[in-house]
């Protein structure tokens, strides 16, 4: 009788043996290897960059993920102007240079649209220049202007070239081969700081460049959206942020509002 107990404890035993290592009984959740913490991941920021673009301060590596320790896929040099699409979480920003695309410090790149001061006033150009899609002689011919032709001088870039109008056509020259002349449409506006101030839109709006309804449009706001303030011009804009976007909308759609409200 003892014979028979004692081996069927070595069976239980063998059997209960069997069972561990074929992974059949429930593993507990403190020895589970893969709630291990994963690495924080670098995601794509949700603000959109559509009509931006950067100038390169130093040369520079364009890499193929949002990290120093990625591929490199080219170099870029001082001065060069990248398409601006999106802006990791972790402030590397992906950019399209000549058809290619991939990423590169954020302190090495500098934005256009944070360095426009607007001046909305006209110009003539002082020798025949091409005009071109960004502020770099490397970047794409749009027109051919000629020495005389008189020009819409829209913003300044950080590089030292004039984002202008001219026949319709929106494009850059150096501002070496222009000079603003008088305005005598009478754009010229003054400009005043507003703190403190939201507004409501009271209807869909186009944010745009400039404090001009005929300026470049940076994208659309929705009626009912919140806006921050920063001051108003006197030819009726606001210079307003939305989604990090800074612009001009005019001020008839906008219902202003303290920022505590």
């Amino acid at each position: 009788m003892k014979m028979k107990k004692y081996m069927a404890m070595g069976l239980g035993a063998i059997m209960a043996v069997g069972i561990a290592v074929s992974g059949v009984l429930p593993v507990s959740a403190d020895n589970n290897t893969n709630n291990a913490q994963p690495a924080t991941a670098v995601t794509m920021a949700a603000r959109s960059y559509d009509d931006y673009e950067g100038v390169i301060k130093s040369n520079t590596t364009l890499r193929s993920k949002a990290t120093s320790s990625s591929r490199k896929i080219t170099t870029l040099k001082k001065g060069a102007v990248v398409e601006v699409e999106r802006k990791a979480s972790n402030g590397w920003y992906r950019v399209e240079y000549r058809d290619i695309e991939g990423y590169v410090s954020p302190k090495t790149i500098k934005i256009y649209d944070s360095e426009y001061r607007d001046v909305e006033k006209k110009g003539t150009v002082t020798s025949n220049v091409n005009m071109r899609l960004g502020a770099s002689t490397l970047s794409k011919k749009v027109t051919y202007l000629k020495k005389g032709a008189v020009i819409k001088i829209e913003s300044t870039t950080s590089n030292g070239w004039y984002k202008i109008e001219y026949k319709g056509r929106d494009g850059y020259i150096s501002q070496k081969y222009a000079k603003i002349g008088t305005n005598t449409n009478k754009k010229d506006y003054t400009y005043r700081e507003m703190d403190d101030y939201d507004g409501i839109t009271t209807a869909k709006l186009s944010l745009r460049r400039s404090a001009s309804s005929s300026s470049t449009k940076i994208t659309s706001i929705p009626k009912g959206a919140r806006v921050e303030v920063e001051g108003k011009t006197s030819n009726g804009f606001y210079r307003v942020e939305y989604r990090d976007i800074e612009g001009y909308v005019s001020s008839k759609y906008i219902k202003l509002v303290r920022d505590y409200d």
